[in-house]
């Protein structure tokens, strides 16, 4: 057998490797992305309902939004899953510890996980933080190791199909979901397996990356603040109770 001969065989099985690398990448970021989105559209309940959930044990997450160091809670979050989240309604102005607000060790028949946040880091801006602020621990670290996965696989691929690598890199940073688009589409769409296919009829420069990144970015904002999430968990609180 000749040395040419060889190259097809010996590559199948990278390629197949490198197909199933993307598709758990891919999993891991859109689980990390849905987490983090119905985190942050939480559907408004009262303080009383959160001390409830509490002393029936049914709290497993608990965010509280500060202001900084004087410790004042300008928000509080919690879940009774990693689907369904709730916030205390009617904290709009900085709110001294109140104990209606606060885990009473005492009353709790479990004890769920507490973090402390600043009201600046809940925030969604104009770059890509949401895959390094997942809430759920136990898939926080999962997420940020795939983007950053995602991340060297986009800068290692010699001549992506769709854009070149400056392109890709704008669409990361500045387009908030772009290592998801690169997984789903790069270097050929995951639909097509390991068959061929056609390159694109014009590859995206970095500059025209550049600029569509910033229309991503304003896209995804867009969708994050119409409470369209908020829609998705009331589906799934009505899924769940059936």
């Amino acid at each position: 057998m000749h040395p040419h001969q060889e190259t097809p065989v010996l590559r199948e099985p990278v390629r197949i490797a490198g197909l199933w690398v993307r598709v758990i990448l891919l999993v891991v970021l859109l689980w990390g992305g849905l987490l983090t989105v119905l985190s942050a559209n939480p559907r408004d309940r009262s303080a009383a309902d959160f001390q409830a959930a509490l002393r029936a044990g049914q709290v497993t997450y608990v965010i509280y939004e500060h202001g900084g160091e004087d410790g004042d809670v300008r928000g509080l979050r919690w879940s009774t899953g990693s689907l369904f989240w709730y916030r205390v309604k009617g904290l709009t102005e900085p709110t001294r510890r109140r104990p209606d607000l606060m885990i009473d060790p005492g009353t709790t028949a479990s004890r769920p996980v507490v973090r402390w946040v600043s009201s600046k880091d809940a925030r969604f801006g104009p770059f890509p933080n949401w895959p390094f602020k997942v809430p759920v621990p136990s898939v926080d670290w999962l997420v940020k190791v795939a983007w950053i996965a995602a991340f060297v696989i986009m800068i290692g691929t010699a001549r992506p199909r769709l854009g070149s690598r400056w392109a890709w890199f704008w669409l990361f940073t500045i387009g908030e979901i772009g290592a998801i688009l690169f997984l789903f589409f790069e270097p050929r769409a995951l639909w097509r397996g390991l068959g061929p296919q056609e390159p694109a009829p014009r590859r995206m420069s970095g500059r025209y990356g550049c600029l569509a990144a910033i229309g991503l970015n304003w896209l995804v904002l867009a969708l994050f603040y119409s409470g369209l999430f908020g829609g998705v968990q009331a589906l799934l609180e009505v899924l769940n109770r059936s």
